[in-house]
């Protein structure tokens, strides 16, 4: 089942949130194998590396051999699970092998085949990149899906690198903790992490990276470090906003835990001919209102004409919410024509903005045999693309009044613009203080085109997206989101890093030197 069907449909059944993409919008609206030779220690290169050879069947049976997690190669029976990602688009990639590695050591077995042949490599969590750069032609995947221990100390969580998003939430909501995180539940935590990380509990208890203590990873030259604010604070820092692909094979992170309340969750429609004034009241309501209130304004066109909702989340109560919701209203200068408000616990929230209400267990998993699938999975991959911006300050009427007609011009597919409110603690972190700059914007805007890969290749959609994007960038600040990668930016340094680039730049230098992880927006 695809998630965005499946909870669009809970949520008119349930009267409780609405989700115009689960995996793909900024928030939502409601057995061991065999035992193979042990990998070799794999020393740290001094001097000039030898010159590269290609790699020849036998040398990748030698890697398979080395590796005790699982080499899967074209022509395998799993091929062709392992080599995709989740968005249908990227099908028609044609990677090299698939190393599901199991430690450290097998990262740096990978690392030395790839540099002693001169395959490029590429780095999956979750395979959600939105330019689909955990694969790639002809590279080798350092696929970390293995690496998803879940374990508790204190008030610490020790997360594996290949840990989903849901397990991350049903191991900790057992416990009564939590880490702030997004919704769709097969992201994996590793890309969430590095990039920043927003989520439905973001205004209250900050970025998914803002929880991290320390990690661990493999950098290219197969050394083992740990960075935190004591070891590696350089690197450390450059983590936490700007750590996929770019310094290092993570392996384990370490968050500092928050308490996982109740939540209440809300959701509300108006009449179309009410968007404009939604759009001004909800921009002005939502970066302002007390942290633990967070909201999200959805303008959808699916083909049968656009719509206008409101989605919130609560960690306070019952009553602050309703509250909340009739400032809105009155900002509005109208009543909602549906308001739907529950209270809920801290897991069944997460369960019903992953789309999972209805899907226990490994049911909540892409269906597979592979590392991070489940054989009983129930999920859909999905079919889109996507863009962002951040404004750091409301729309004006014109502005208003293009997002609007953008989202009515929409053709060829479904057409979605999320605006999700920041600000609360979010933004009380220093821009300069991690590698994640945005501190200082009022709401981080996505714009998603999705259409069925049987009709076509999307282009119309796709060119509506182009077109969005342009029109509504000169009302925009400039800055993009770095989780939501954009391959059409040319201006991606400054968009992603602002200020931040030039530091960026030189640790990328110093921890890899050589360039062993690049993508087309490697620093």
């Amino acid at each position: 089942m695809n998630r965005r069907t499946f909870v669009a449909g809970a949520a008119a059944a349930l009267t409780t949130a609405a989700v115009s993409s689960a995996c793909t919008s900024p928030e939502p609206r409601p057995t061991p194998s065999a035992s193979r030779t042990p990998s070799p220690r794999v020393p740290s290169p001094r001097g000039p590396s030898p010159t590269p050879r290609p790699a020849t069947p036998a040398d990748w049976t030698a890697l398979a051999g080395h590796l005790d997690g699982r080499l899967v190669r074209p022509g395998d029976a799993d091929w062709t699970t392992a080599h995709r990602l989740y968005n249908t688009r990227f099908d028609t990639l044609r990677p090299a092998a698939v190393a599901y590695v199991r430690h450290a050591d097998d990262i740096r077995t990978a690392l030395a085949h790839a540099r002693e042949h001169a395959v490029p490599l590429a780095v999956r969590s979750g395979g959600h990149s939105y330019a689909g750069w955990s694969s790639g032609d002809g590279r080798l995947i350092v696929d970390v899906s293995e690496l998803r221990g879940i374990r508790v100390e204190g008030d610490t969580a020790v997360v594996g690198a290949g840990a989903r998003l849901i397990d991350v939430y049903r191991t900790l909501t057992a416990r009564g903790l939590t880490v702030p995180g997004g919704s769709c539940p097969t992201v994996g935590i590793a890309g969430l992490t590095l990039g920043g990380g927003h989520g439905v509990t973001s205004r209250a208890y900050g970025l998914t990276c803002d929880s991290l203590t320390e990690v661990t990873l493999v950098t290219a030259d197969g050394r083992r470090l740990t960075a935190s604010d004591s070891e590696h604070p350089d690197l450390f820092w450059a983590l936490r906003g700007a750590g996929n692909a770019q310094f290092g094979v993570v392996t384990e992170f370490r968050f500092r835990t928050r308490p996982a309340p109740s939540g209440v969750t809300g959701y509300l429609t108006w009449p179309w001919e009410r968007a404009a004034a939604v759009v001004a009241a909800w921009q002005d309501w939502g970066p302002d209102q007390p942290d633990e209130i967070w909201s999200a304004l959805h303008l959808d066109n699916t083909g049968n004409g656009p719509s206008v909702s409101v989605t919130v989340f609560s960690l306070g109560t019952y009553g602050d919410a309703q509250n909340a919701v009739d400032r809105l209203a009155d900002r509005v200068g109208a009543s909602a024509s549906s308001v739907s408000l529950r209270r809920r616990s801290h897991q069944e929230s997460m369960e019903l903005y992953a789309g999972c209400t209805s899907f226990a267990g490994d049911r909540c998993a892409l269906p597979g045999e592979t590392p991070g699938r489940s054989p009983e999975g129930a999920l859909a991959r999905e079919t889109y693309t996507a863009r962002s911006d951040f404004y750091d300050r409301p729309l004006d009427d014109a502005g208003i009044r293009t997002l609007l007609d953008r989202t009515g011009a929409a053709r060829g597919g479904s057409a979605s613009i999320a605006l999700t409110a920041l600000g609360g603690a979010v933004n009380r972190v220093a821009p300069t203080a991690t590698a994640f700059v945005h501190r200082r914007s009022r709401v981080l805007a996505q714009y998603l085109a999705s259409w069925n890969p049987g009709s076509g290749d999307g282009s119309t959609i796709r060119a509506w997206l182009t077109d969005t994007h342009q029109a509504l960038r000169p009302h925009a600040s400039g800055a993009a989101y770095q989780n939501y990668t954009d391959p059409g930016l040319t201006d991606w340094r400054r968009a992603y890093y602002g200020e931040a680039a030039p530091r960026l730049s030189r640790l990328k230098r110093r921890y890899d030197p050589d360039r062993v992880f690049t993508t087309p927006q490697t620093l």
